[in-house]
């Protein structure tokens, strides 16, 4: 498994109505043109399972990735999103004379974008693989207590 470190930001920088607007109709055209492909064959990039679960301390992502070698797994932490991906391969392909009676379980490239809405402490970020299950923790930094500020007394005047 990689773990990769990127400063790229998803967030706008004026958040005006124009740019959403521009985002959406992008988006929407992506969706649109990734339906077209699927009618013709499988969708190229698929999501697996994922649990996100928070606490006070930490954020933890639980990703589902039965079958997969620790090699296959990219995690990339981006300055406000975790990003894993990487591709899960059939085995039974290249084999002639097979049929399915079912196939329910998803091949290909995948990918998990999760948004993080809070500063977390970089250096402490860890991930583990087992059982099938990719574990990603990202702990977050501690709160800044307010502090009070005295008001000083300037005295009698003269």
């Amino acid at each position: 498994m990689r773990m990769r470190y990127r400063h790229v930001t998803y967030r706008y920088t004026d958040g005006s109505q124009k740019q959403l607007e521009h985002h959406y109709r992008q988006l929407l055209q992506e969706v649109l043109r990734q339906s077209q492909q699927s009618m013709l064959h499988r969708s190229a990039t698929w999501r697996p399972l994922a649990d996100i679960l928070e606490s006070e301390q930490m954020m933890t992502v639980k990703v589902e990735l039965a079958g997969m070698k620790e090699e296959e797994i990219e995690v990339t932490l981006y300055e406000d999103a975790l990003v894993i991906s990487g591709e899960r391969r059939d085995d039974h392909e290249g084999r002639g004379n097979l049929s399915y009676h079912e196939a329910q379980i998803r091949y290909g490239p995948f990918r998990v974008e999760v948004f993080i809405p809070y500063p977390i402490e970089r250096e402490a970020v860890s991930a583990r693989y087992e059982n099938g299950f990719l574990w990603v923790d990202l702990p977050k930094l501690p709160a800044s207590q307010p502090e009070r500020v005295r008001i000083q007394t300037s005295g009698p005047k003269e």
